[in-house]
């Protein structure tokens, strides 16, 4: 398994396609709360049987687009722990778009790759956020825009055939 993949991007402002790189992160870069994200990547980089991969474009290699944490629990089945992109690409005025689809189809492609048995292929995740209203908002964005499906309360799936779709709509 290649520790970089190559994904393009969308440059906002000049609707200019741009090479990103998805590449396994170090600890001492994670994105945190203190940095203006939503989670502390620094120290869910930590997670037992996870990876952590950070999303940049060739142009500025040091400023992380989005990051991603992928586990393997009971290490059997794929799980998205956390995603996110980074605060300058969530605003009206962000950088760069399709960072969430690439790093949920690279989450995808390390489901065929990492999961065991019948779980492969099969990426799970959580969707929780504070308060209810954002966290349906959340789940329907993942139904309409990555076809993830609703197993429970807060748990969400992607399935094989949609996840096929998503690697070669965003990585290939």
């Amino acid at each position: 398994m290649k520790n970089t993949i190559t994904v393009k991007l969308l440059k906002v402002a000049s609707k200019d396609l741009v090479n990103g790189v998805i590449r396994k992160g170090k600890i001492k870069e994670m994105p945190s709360i203190q940095t203006g994200w939503q989670f502390n990547f620094n120290k869910h980089i930590k997670l037992p049987n996870s990876q952590t991969y950070v999303l940049v474009t060739e142009e500025n290699p040091d400023i992380i687009e989005g990051c991603l944490v992928f586990q393997m629990q009971d290490k059997v089945v794929p799980y998205l722990a956390y995603v996110e992109v980074a605060p300058h690409n969530k605003t009206k005025s962000k950088r760069h778009s399709l960072v969430a689809g690439c790093l949920i189809a690279y989450a995808c492609k390390l489901s065929f790759e990492q999961g065991k048995n019948f779980h492969q292929g099969y990426l799970t995740f959580d969707v929780m956020e504070e308060n209810e209203e954002d966290q349906n908002k959340l789940m329907k964005l993942y139904r309409t825009k990555y076809n993830a499906i609703r197993v429970a309360e807060t748990t969400m799936l992607i399935v094989p055939k949609e996840g096929k779709t998503l690697i070669e709509l965003y990585l290939e």
